[in-house]
């Protein structure tokens, strides 16, 4: 698929370059991955916004770590309990939901205009392990397909890959935790034999 300059605002393209920089230097963060993550996905599956979530230390909620588009300051953090709203109930049951309500994750930031009026929720899975779950939403109801929930499910483990390094990195930087290991940080451990 060739994009078009005009396509893409002059602000992301400085912004791919930029993670893509760090990504290759070996120093890339959730924020790098998330964004290039942003700018490729919504030229597949148009949305207005994505979250990441990602898993707690002791896999009792999903937090959302980063997140782009419409009211994404007011997402990030956003911390729902595991197997509770779309992006918990996905974490667990590995099923992903189309069309569901945002507001079920988002609360009443999902109400703020524009207001957000459906999602498709997916975990990305690497090694059995619930490394994120991707959050795309939209103004529109009803505005995702299966056609939409088929590819990214064929995204979802190279996006799963993508990210379990530098979910890795962050999780060394926050230093140990005093809970039991989370899955992702048990990765690790299987990686390493």
């Amino acid at each position: 698929m060739k994009v078009k300059t005009e396509d893409v605002p002059l602000d992301d393209g400085l912004l791919a370059i930029s993670s893509l920089t760090r990504a290759l230097g070996g120093q890339a963060q959730l924020v790098d991955v998330g964004s290039l993550l942003w700018i490729l996905i919504r030229q597949i599956v148009p949305c207005d916004a994505m979250a990441l979530f990602l898993p707690d230390d002791a896999y009792q909620n999903v937090v959302v770590r980063f997140a782009a588009g419409a009211h994404a300051h007011a997402l990030r953090g956003v911390t729902r309990p595991i197997a509770t709203g779309a992006a918990g109930w996905v974490a667990v049951s590995r099923v992903p939901i189309l069309n569901g309500e945002p507001v079920l994750d988002l609360g009443f930031r999902a109400e703020s205009a524009p207001a957000l009026r459906s999602s498709v929720v997916l975990p990305l899975i690497d090694s059995d392990a619930v490394v994120a779950v991707l959050a795309l939403y939209s103004k529109e109801l009803l505005a995702f397909t299966d056609d939409n929930v088929r590819l990214l499910e064929l995204l979802a483990p190279n996006l799963a890959s993508s990210l379990i390094d530098v979910v890795i990195a962050e999780e060394d930087a926050l230093g140990p935790a005093p809970r039991p290991l989370a899955p992702v940080v048990a990765l690790r451990l299987v990686r390493s034999r």
